[in-house]
């Protein structure tokens, strides 16, 4: 038994005083109707509703009974409500996850403008440097690289390509000398994060296109990839770093492009929005997915785009000194 909706028709039919009228108001049968309050009065084991043939009439106990319901059904209605509106309205808190190796730099502008067309929702960021489970570990949704995250019954949208470069300190490079090649990578120290976190072998892709794949001697390794970004400028070793979150590095000149005949074609590179694979989303998730989804469509730059600008940067630099 339905006991809400039975509860709703018996209120119905002690309000018009007729099962028949209840029955059209709640374009239900009239057989309906009578099964509910009969499978009700069995469930209280206690009759509501005295019924001749001519009138209807409640009970002593119907009348408590009718008064409970009435302001129960009153507080279940503003209740769903309640929960409808917030759920059609973005709102609350959206707990965020994103991978430890995207940059500040392009993060930072897709959440401001989120905040800032929907003022209601309070953003709760999270910087995972390890791979976590969306749902057991409590977010709404996430920004990721590849391996960097599970669970159950999740969507992965793809949005676009973390860009990874190959870098080294100028100090580290005019000590140790320039790889012109990944095979030349065994040569020299590399930091990274650990191969819990990713694996050490790293996929090249050359001139010709054709696939690398290269493992790193990496003689330092940090649960954090902004830690390995001061590792590789302080010169310990050359790094594979994602492109925005060096760019100003390469500008500045503290950080140097290696190697620029090739590029990381990693599968650790490939982003993704992730949410949980339901029906109904909350309308802060949804409409966060739909903000980043357009945002990496409009306003972040391309692979191509954002790793041509690098050499050029970093190749002005470099015959700075000798000008």
């Amino acid at each position: 038994m339905n006991q809400i909706h039975a509860m709703r028709v018996f209120v119905r039919v002690a309000e018009t005083e007729s099962f028949r009228r209840a029955a059209q108001q709640l374009d239900v049968s009239n057989a309906l109707v009578t099964r509910s309050i009969a499978m009700l009065e069995a469930h209280l084991c206690t009759r509501l509703i005295n019924r001749t043939t001519r009138n209807l009439s409640l009970t002593e106990a119907g009348v408590r009974y009718l008064e409970g319901c009435r302001g129960l059904l009153e507080e279940l209605d503003h209740l769903e409500g309640t929960v409808a509106h917030t759920e059609r309205e973005p709102g609350g808190t959206l707990r965020v996850v994103v991978s430890g190796t995207l940059s500040p730099a392009a993060l930072t502008p897709l959440l401001d403008g989120y905040r800032r067309t929907h003022p209601q929702v309070r953003l709760r960021l999270t910087l995972a440097d390890r791979p976590v489970d969306l749902l057991e570990d409590g977010y709404d949704v996430g920004i990721v690289t590849a391996f960097s995250i599970s669970g159950k019954d999740l969507i992965e949208q793809p949005i676009g390509t973390n860009a990874l470069v190959p870098c080294a300190a100028p100090g580290y490079l005019a000590e140790r000398g320039e790889p012109r090649s990944p095979l030349e990578l065994a040569q020299h120290a590399c930091v990274g994060l650990p191969p819990g976190q990713r694996s050490p072998t790293w996929h090249f892709a050359g001139p010709d296109g054709r696939p690398l794949p290269v493992t790193l001697h990496q003689v330092y390794t940090v649960n954090s990839t902004l830690m390995v970004r001061l590792a590789a400028l302080s010169g310990m070793g050359i790094a594979i770093l994602p492109a925005q979150l060096v760019a100003s590095d390469f500008a500045a000149g503290t950080l140097t492009r290696i190697m620029s005949d090739y590029t990381v074609d990693d599968p650790e590179a490939n982003l993704s929005i992730v949410y949980p694979g339901r029906r109904f989303l909350a309308a802060k998730t949804q409409s966060f997915i739909d903000h980043t989804i357009e945002y990496f469509s409009r306003d972040v730059a391309p692979l191509p785009t954002l790793i041509e600008r690098m050499p050029h940067q970093a190749n002005a630099w470099r015959v700075a000194p000798h000008a």
